[in-house]
């Protein structure tokens, strides 16, 4: 995957912006509030998943614009494709020409991983926000994922509503729901159990490069129904572990009315050197490892896709040392990457890319490959 050309103007703050970006990595830089952002989520959109930080459309057209545009051109491994949105008094969505029913429909057609500062509560944030991460990063693998998830979100709404108004001795009626509950969350487990075991390796192996070896990171998928990993057999057994879970919390679940135990409660934990990232991590060791994680889901799914996605990381300089700075300038290979940074002795230990300077929303100055 590779953007080939961008245009955008009036999109928030952005006005006439046209670039080519190279394949490699492209720095924008420029002080606080110029658009950095603005630029890498424009981009963003036509993925579909992982913007950075949109509002609502209407926020999304700049002060005294009636119209926001936004244009790429993008090679996704097969052939060059364009595609375009419109912000104004009636959105469009276009991808080659042809109007698309709603943004959602380009997903699948331009796959890019973002990283932004909101990112970090994937570290330092809920579990919500972990289970978020995860499921995100297997329904862009896997479609089917995205349905099983909704489903068991719509089934667990049911059970928890009929636990609010419900005594003990009714406890009976609870067993529709428990059995769907069971199915659905057996099959999460699975998928998610074994997302772990296929991105755990490739974290640490990030992590130990942004390190230059210093630190070991690890990774676990911690369950409130199954003691151990599962293996990838969807099973009665399994199906039956789960139910007798949420058969032994009834009483609990009925007295506090709502479900206790299953995926919507489940967790990951990241540790460095055996020690809570969340609890005991530095402000940079934390960002660190957002970054190998999202790394990693790039790799991953390139393994999976044979297709790169491109990679969006703003203001990710900040509160990382030299040695880890140098790692995403240079050892980040074979993917199209767009870093944001305020200060251009951040990428002074660029070797090969190009450097563009922002301000006021517009693009000022370019600095090419062969000049870094």
């Amino acid at each position: 995957m590779k953007l080939i050309e961008f245009y955008a103007d009036g999109y928030k703050n952005l006005e006439d912006i046209s670039i080519s970006p190279g394949e490699g990595i492209n720095i924008i830089y420029g002080p606080n509030a110029q658009g950095k952002t603005n630029l890498m989520e424009s981009i963003g959109l036509f993925s579909g998943r992982d913007k950075l930080r949109t509002g609502g459309d209407g926020r999304n057209i700049g002060f005294n614009k009636e119209v926001a545009s936004v244009r790429i051109k993008f090679d996704d491994g097969r052939r060059d494709q364009v595609g375009e949105i419109v912000f104004a008094r009636k959105n469009k969505f276009l991808l080659n020409r042809v109007p698309l029913g709603s943004i959602n429909e380009f997903c699948g057609n331009f796959c890019t991983i973002a990283f932004s500062p909101s990112h970090l509560s994937i570290v330092q944030g809920e579990p919500r926000l972990r289970r978020k991460f995860i499921d995100d990063a297997i329904s862009q693998m896997k479609p089917d994922y995205h349905k099983y998830c909704k489903q068991y979100d719509r089934v667990l709404l049911q059970r928890n509503s009929l636990l609010k108004s419900m005594n003990i001795g009714r406890a009976d009626t609870l067993d529709v729901w428990n059995l769907q509950l069971a199915r659905l969350g057996t099959i999460i487990t699975i998928m998610r159990q074994d997302y772990v075991r296929k991105i755990e390796n490739i974290v640490s192996d990030i992590y130990d490069g942004i390190t230059i070896g210093k630190e070991k990171l690890k990774i676990y998928y911690q369950s409130t129904v199954f003691d151990e990993y599962l293996d990838n057999i969807y099973s009665e057994d399994k199906i039956q572990t789960y139910l007798k879970k949420l058969e032994s919390a009834i009483e609990t679940d009925i007295s506090n009315g709502f479900t206790h135990n299953g995926v919507h409660r489940d967790d990951f934990i990241l540790k460095i050197d055996d020690l809570n990232v969340r609890e005991y991590g530095s402000q940079g060791q934390q960002r660190s490892c957002v970054i190998a994680l999202k790394l990693a889901e790039s790799n991953l799914l390139k393994l999976i896709s044979k297709s790169e996605p491109i990679i969006l990381l703003d203001d990710v300089m900040s509160e990382l040392d030299v040695n880890r700075q140098n790692y995403i300038l240079n050892h980040v290979k074979n993917n199209q990457v767009f870093i944001t940074c305020c200060d251009i002795s951040n990428t002074l230990n660029l070797k090969n890319g190009k450097i563009y300077y922002m301000l006021s929303g517009k693009i000022k100055s370019e600095i090419s490959e062969k000049e870094c």
